[in-house]
């Protein structure tokens, strides 16, 4: 019978198989604590660079600006308001403020859902 075997195969095979008799080896665990140390280091790259610190402050930003709006809302919750869109106004009673959205209940009884992005006004009718 003929075997065809890769050569790095046959040495992983055998690796393993010594593994599994004699148990690590220590130049297994040096090769295991390298790819530690460059995942370690790949992170730090990552974490430390100038666009992920963008990324950070421009979606903090943005959380604040929400925090701020939802404020404003919760001081007409159960008010009639008009909030004012790009696509135009809707009115009626503001029946919910989420974290990023208000919740309108029309005058016809049909509930209208507005993300924090999209609202240009709000006042008191």
């Amino acid at each position: 019978m003929k075997l065809i075997v890769n050569e790095k195969e046959l040495k992983e095979y055998f690796q393993g198989l010594r593994r599994l008799v004699w148990g690590k080896d220590r130049r297994d665990e040096e090769v295991e604590n390298d790819k530690e140390e460059a995942i370690r280091c790949s992170l730090r790259k990552e974490l430390y660079a100038e666009e992920f610190a963008a990324f950070l402050q421009e979606n903090h930003i943005t959380l604040l600006r929400q925090d701020s709006f939802r404020k404003v809302l919760l001081r007409y919750l159960h008010e009639n308001v008009e909030l004012g869109t790009d696509a135009g106004s809707v009115t009626g009673v503001l029946n919910e403020v989420g974290r990023d959205y208000a919740e309108i209940i029309e005058s016809g009884g049909s509930r209208v859902l507005i993300r924090f992005t999209q609202i240009n006004y709000v006042h008191e009718v």
